[in-house]
């Protein structure tokens, strides 16, 4: 979630019961339920935000919501973050705005926590993945995707246009990305229509291999290809 004004604090308590034994002079303790405070998040305003407006809709409609709370631990200049994280359900029972005219417009929505945390731990993240990028749920409009056919950018399904002067089917298609490192990657493509024709390649820092065919039962070797000569071929092996 963005446009965060300020992260909500998690008070996890647990409901001690005093028990009283009527056969000695002292009282006894005992830990019950742990469970989790009411707290607050608050957010710049942001219209049609798609995660304001969830928030608002669920106190409307009274259902809970889970919430991941991540609590980064080092962050330094890499794009994976490390920290601390824990789930829980709640209510959202209310949401107030604020402002002024010196002061952004803020919204503030009180959680009410059903029960305690769900789970809790320590995990690495990088950045929210969104369609398109990587070429995740791309191809169609308005969701072009990469097409950077060359490039050592990372795993990704490339967008590979008819007239990019490598494409060796010379129409619109797509290819998969994959590198292991940010030297070298191989690629698969693939033509459209008709019968499944592919091809690979492997993508070096100082250039590309050629295309080269993945023989299959709709595309054979011809004899002309592999030194072969072909059975309806006339041979004239000359005189005896």
């Amino acid at each position: 979630m963005e446009n965060i004004a300020a992260f909500p604090t998690l008070t996890e308590s647990t409901e001690i019961e005093t028990l009283e034994e009527y056969d000695q002079d002292a009282t006894g303790k005992l830990a019950g339920y742990r469970r989790l405070e009411p707290t607050t998040l608050t957010l710049n305003r942001v219209l049609d935000d798609e995660h304001q407006a969830m928030l608002m809709k669920a106190v409307e409609d009274k259902t809970p919501l889970r919430f991941r709370m991540f609590y980064v631990v080092n962050s330094g200049y890499s794009a994976a973050n490390t920290g601390y994280f824990c789930i829980f359900d709640a209510y959202v029972t209310s949401h107030k705005t604020r402002g002024a005219d010196n002061k952004a417009v803020t919204l503030e929505f009180k959680l009410e926590p059903d029960g305690g945390i769900l789970d809790r731990g320590i995990a690495t993240e990088g950045r929210l993945l969104r369609r398109g990028d990587y070429g995740v749920g791309a191809g169609v409009h308005p969701f072009t995707g990469p097409i950077d056919s060359e490039s050592l950018t990372g795993n990704r399904f490339v967008t590979y246009k008819g007239t990019a002067s490598g494409n060796p089917y010379s129409t619109d298609t797509a290819l998969i990305h994959l590198q292991a490192n940010e030297h070298g990657a191989w690629q698969l493509t693939c033509n459209t229509s008709g019968a499944p024709r592919l091809r690979v390649r492997n993508i070096q820092e100082n250039g590309r291999s050629e295309w080269i065919k993945v023989y299959s039962t709709n595309e054979k070797p011809t004899p002309a290809e592999i030194g072969a000569v072909a059975k309806t071929d006339r041979i004239d092996f000359g005189e005896y």
